[in-house]
């Protein structure tokens, strides 16, 4: 009786340790497989690109698609970096070279991050005039493949039509796809004020040398500070060629009733 308790106590043991290191390897992954994903990434670049001075750079377990990822870069090409999709037994499911390198989107990433930098800089330096409880700037890419049917302005820059490696001014670049997207905390909320409010954010950006395309703003009250009622006004995608004082106030006051008409049609859809 005691060894089959034994035995029944061995077996739970083992079933909760196989469970544990199964939930853990769910997680992260396992050096075994990890070797497995890293030898397959080394052998694949040594096959397909050969005569490239490619090198491996890390391998990762992505928890999302339970696959490992395989950083390649060039240490002779800034924007040649792309990544390798692979399973536990070191097979390479997918290789992303032909979109990140060949059609641009690693440029478009390193172009991108260099924008939202300068305009996070410009936000946080004191010198912008207004509270922004959150603030942010991108450059719009897209695809030439996906130009026509991925949901993205008619202003984004296409990444085929770029570069590799080549030096782009982000601010001349933000003239052309910029969209800045900010919340501008204030004790006044109407069309009036976000009108004068964009006036003076298109002033600002201009003696700071940055450029951008288009504007998400939405002027609120502040949070969790005095006896202020709720209320918004937004304007979404608004043009910075349409930022000028004569009749700024209803081009504003049409901008939020589509804004707000768009995200009751999302709502009730």
């Amino acid at each position: 009786m005691k060894k089959g308790l034994k035995i029944l106590a061995l077996t739970a043991a083992i079933a909760l340790i196989a469970g544990v290191l199964l939930f853990a390897n769910s997680l992260v992954g396992n050096p075994l497989s990890k070797a497995l994903a890293q030898r397959g990434a080394e052998k694949y670049i040594d096959e397909n690109y050969g005569d490239t001075d490619y090198e491996l750079l890390k391998v990762e377990y992505d928890l999302k698609d339970l696959f490992y990822h395989a950083t390649v870069s060039s240490p002779s090409s800034r924007d040649t970096v792309f990544t390798l999709m692979i399973n536990s037994f070191g097979k390479v499911k997918y290789d992303n070279f032909d979109i990140y390198v060949e059609k641009g989107w690693s440029t478009a990433t390193r172009l991108a991050t260099e924008y939202r930098n300068t305009v996070k800089a410009f936000l946080d330096s004191g010198s912008f005039p207004y509270n922004a409880s959150l603030g942010y700037g991108e450059l719009v890419f897209v695809t030439a493949e996906d130009k026509e049917s991925a949901p993205v302005p008619a202003y984004a820059l296409v990444t085929n039509e770029l570069t590799l490696d080549a030096y782009y001014n982000v601010n001349e670049l933000g003239k052309q796809a910029g969209r800045l997207t900010l919340y501008i905390d204030d004790a006044t909320v109407s069309a009036e004020r976000a009108a004068e409010i964009l006036l003076g954010i298109r002033e600002a950006f201009d003696k700071a040398g940055i450029g951008f395309y288009a504007i998400d703003l939405i002027l609120e009250y502040p949070q969790g500070e005095g006896d202020y009622e709720y209320g918004t006004v937004e304007v979404c995608d608004f043009l910075y060629s349409d930022i000028y004082e004569d009749g700024l106030t209803e081009r504003v006051t049409e901008a939020d009733k589509a804004a707000k008409n768009y995200l009751s049609d999302e709502i009730t859809e």
